[in-house]
C-alpha cells in the first residue's frame, strides 16, 4: 500500500485530531493503491473538514459525504480515483427504527444514543440520531444492525421494538414536497418511477433491472411491475415518490396521475 508523508499532511493536527487525520490519510492510501473507494466512519463537521481537506491535498482522489439524509450532521466519506464512475460509489448506510411500546415523551437524545451505545456499539459507527415522538430512528454503518436490533430492548425503561427500515423512511425534517402531475402509458413502474424522477423510461429500466429501485420499501427488479396509487416508490440518493392520485384518462387514452416527491 502506497504511503503518504503523515508530516505532510497532519503537521497542523494534534491529539485526537491527528489521530483521526492518520485514518483517512490510511483509507485515501488503500483508495488510491486499490483503485477502489474507501469508507470512513462516521464524522462529525469538524472531522469532515479535516477529512476533505487531506483528500483535496493528495491529488488524483475524489471523495462523497452521506449521512442517510439531506442535512445530516454526522456523515461517512467515500474516498476513490477520479477516474472511478460517481455511480458506482455507494456509502454503506442502514437505519434503524425504535418504536416505544408506551410513553417516550421524557426520553432525549441522549438517552437513545446511550442505550444503542450499552449494545456494545462504538459512537464511530453511529450517525445521527432522529427523534420521532413516537420513539426514534438511528443511523449506522450496516454491520451494526443485527446486534442493535437483537439487544436493544428498552431505553429508560420504557420497552422498544426494534426494527431495519429502509434510509427513505427516516422522518428528517424539514421536507420539501413537489407535486407532478403526469400521464404514462400504463401504470408500470418504469413509466411512473421516470416521470416522477425525471428521466427516461429506458435509463429507468435500467435502474430497476440494477436493483436501484424499490416499491413500498422492498426491492423490485421488474420494470413492468404494476404500480397502485399508495404505492411508494425509492431510489437511494433521490428521495421518495408517492403515487397519490389516479385522475382518470386523456383524450389520447394515457393515465393521468398526481405524484409527490419528497426531496
Amino acid at each position: 500500500m502506497l504511503m503518504f508523508d503523515k508530516t505532510r499532511f497532519l503537521g497542523h493536527l494534534d491529539g485526537d485530531e491527528r489521530e483521526q487525520g492518520s485514518r483517512i490519510l490510511d483509507l485515501a492510501s488503500e483508495a488510491y493503491t486499490e483503485n477502489r473507494p474507501a469508507y470512513s466512519d462516521f464524522l462529525d463537521p469538524r472531522g469532515q473538514e479535516i477529512a476533505v481537506g487531506i483528500v483535496r491535498g493528495v491529488g488524483s482522489l475524489n471523495y462523497q459525504l452521506s449521512g442517510g439524509y439531506r442535512g445530516a450532521e454526522r456523515q461517512r466519506l467515500a474516498i476513490f480515483p477520479d477516474y472511478y464512475p460517481l455511480d458506482g460509489v455507494e456509502i454503506p448506510l442502514a437505519a434503524i427504527d425504535i418504536d416505544g411500546t408506551a410513553d417516550f415523551s421524557h426520553v432525549a437524545h441522549r438517552d437513545v444514543l446511550g442505550a444503542v451505545l450499552g449494545c456494545g456499539i462504538k459512537r464511530e459507527k453511529t450517525g445521527d440520531v432522529l427523534m420521532t415522538g413516537r420513539g426514534a430512528q438511528v443511523i449506522m454503518i450496516p454491520e451494526i444492525v443485527p446486534a442493535v436490533v437483537h439487544n436493544l430492548q428498552a431505553v429508560q425503561k420504557v420497552p422498544v421494538f426494534v426494527a431495519e427500515i429502509d434510509l427513505e423512511q427516516l422522518e428528517a425534517v424539514p421536507k420539501r414536497v413537489k407535486e407532478i402531475r403526469a400521464t404514462v402509458a400504463s401504470l408500470r413502474l418504469d413509466a411512473v418511477a421516470s416521470a416522477g424522477y425525471g428521466t427516461s423510461r429506458s435509463q429507468m429500466a435500467r435502474e430497476i433491472r440494477g436493483g436501484k429501485v424499490k416499491v413500498d420499501w422492498k426491492p423490485i427488479d421488474n420494470p413492468a411491475h404494476g404500480i397502485e396509487v399508495g404505492d411508494v416508490v425509492s431510489i437511494r440518493g433521490r428521495g421518495r415518490l408517492e403515487v397519490a392520485e389516479q385522475l382518470g384518462l386523456t383524450r389520447k387514452g394515457r393515465i393521468s396521475v398526481l405524484l409527490k416527491r419528497y426531496i
